[in-house]
């Protein structure tokens, strides 16, 4: 079967691109959606599950019968979650704890699931937290970057040998539109952001990581029968907005999406018969975007090296 071109679409103005990241922008381009695919007992592993669209994601898949793994650290709210799945009409729900700021807790989910010795239709890599502090983990690595793009890393190749055992593996990485105002920076990556810090673009910063990994790995892992994207949800008026970005929260609090809006694409990239055979691609509101907006904010292919020689520092 030949995949779709899912070509990007003709660039707009900046303003109207960025606009696009709206819930006006969402409720658009949702008039030519159509319903989510049955998930037919597909095993999708989703971290980040009780909160902003890890929340509206296993609840939707739930509903259209997947069967759950989440990934998750709140023991209190994974009982409750798991029960809300199962009278949604979720096949099965298991839960696996663990604290993804610690590379620890990622191979021991990594290991659990390998003992379990079952395939993997879709992994899901949705947990995240904007941190406005800049604080080290327990293993000495800056929160962001273990949390947001060496944990997901971690989980993808990780669980790699139970994705190639599905019929069609499936990644979905969930990245952000904030990476469109950040170059990889390697010297900051590096450093772990220790002599200037600031949240939100510590937080592109390693979205943007994250997304060159998928970029660059897709074409050896679509050999193996395993496809790799990533999207980004919009603005939505998720939990860790609101704690995190108050300010910008209340400038536009009017446009925000909620989080079944941008959630929406996570979904559907789990699911849809078209996305079968795509990799490598940057998804918004269930169509390939560009990643990058700017040139100014395009990383070198010596940045690109450099990233992938300190990822096998990291977790190798």
């Amino acid at each position: 079967m030949t995949a779709p071109a899912f070509a990007c679409p003709r660039r707009k103005s900046l303003v109207s691109e960025i606009w696009d990241f709206t819930g006006p922008g969402y409720r658009k381009a949702a008039k030519k959606f159509h319903s989510l695919a049955n998930a037919n007992g597909k095993h999708v592993v989703l971290t980040g599950a009780t909160s902003g669209l890890g929340l509206s994601s296993a609840r939707t898949l739930a509903s259209l019968g997947a069967r759950l793994t989440l990934v998750v650290r709140d023991a209190q709210k994974a009982r409750q979650l798991e029960q809300e799945c199962l009278a949604l009409g979720a096949v099965s729900v298991s839960i696996i704890l663990a604290d993804l700021t610690l590379l620890a807790d990622a191979r021991k989910v990594v290991a659990e699931l390998i003992s379990r010795d079952e395939h993997i239709d879709v992994l899901i890599n949705n947990a995240g937290a904007l941190f406005n502090q800049r604080a080290e983990t327990s293993e000495g690595i800056e929160q962001s970057t273990s949390l947001l793009f060496l944990s997901p890393v971690l989980l993808m190749r990780g669980l790699k040998p139970l994705l190639s055992r599905a019929e069609e593996g499936r990644v979905v990485n969930v990245v952000s539109g904030g990476m469109y105002t950040q170059r990889l920076s390697m010297s900051w990556l590096r450093s772990g952001f220790a002599h200037r810090y600031d949240g939100p673009a510590v937080y592109a910063q390693a979205k943007r990581a994250l997304a060159i990994v998928t970029e660059e790995w897709h074409e050896s892992w679509g050999a193996e029968g395993i496809f790799i994207n990533s999207m980004h949800p919009g603005w939505a008026d998720t939990p860790g907005v609101q704690s995190a970005l108050p300010t910008f929260r209340k400038i536009t609090q009017w446009i925000l999406r909620n989080s079944d809006e941008g959630a929406d694409t996570i979904n559907w990239m789990a699911l849809a018969p078209e996305m079968s055979g795509v990799s490598g691609k940057l998804f918004l509101d269930r169509q390939a975007r560009t990643y990058y907006l700017n040139a100014k904010t395009r990383e070198r292919p010596t940045d690109r090296q450099a990233l992938l020689k300190y990822l096998s520092e990291m977790i190798d």
